[in-house]
């Protein structure tokens, strides 16, 4: 333990807000944040090697955790901790939605 560090704790209700929100920005976003994690396998070893895309597959989440936990905090500015999760189950479904259009969509 280091002294003089302020300790930081999150609460169950923060993590789950920010992951509803990292998901559903995930979800919305699904064509761009593939195409970013499509650079980053080329950029970490080519297509051949699937370490290249465990790695990239897992720092092309950051970017939708990262504004994930933004949203998540600005709503809980905004309105409140229980609204701010209550939108990002509302943003969750949403984009799930969008999600499964949008690939009905490419079939037709």
């Amino acid at each position: 333990m280091i002294p003089n560090l302020p300790q930081v704790s999150f609460s169950p209700i923060a993590i789950a807000g920010s992951g509803l929100w990292a998901i559903a920005l995930y979800w919305g976003f699904y064509p761009t944040g593939q195409a970013f994690m499509q650079r980053l396998v080329m950029w970490l070893g080519g297509e051949a090697n699937q370490s290249a895309e465990f790695w990239a597959g897992m720092v092309g989440l950051i970017p939708f955790i990262l504004v994930g936990t933004g949203c998540f905090v600005l709503c809980s500015l905004g309105l409140g901790q229980s609204w701010a999760l209550s939108l990002g189950l509302m943003a969750t479904i949403g984009g799930a939605i969008y999600e499964l259009g949008r690939r009905d969509g490419q079939r037709s």
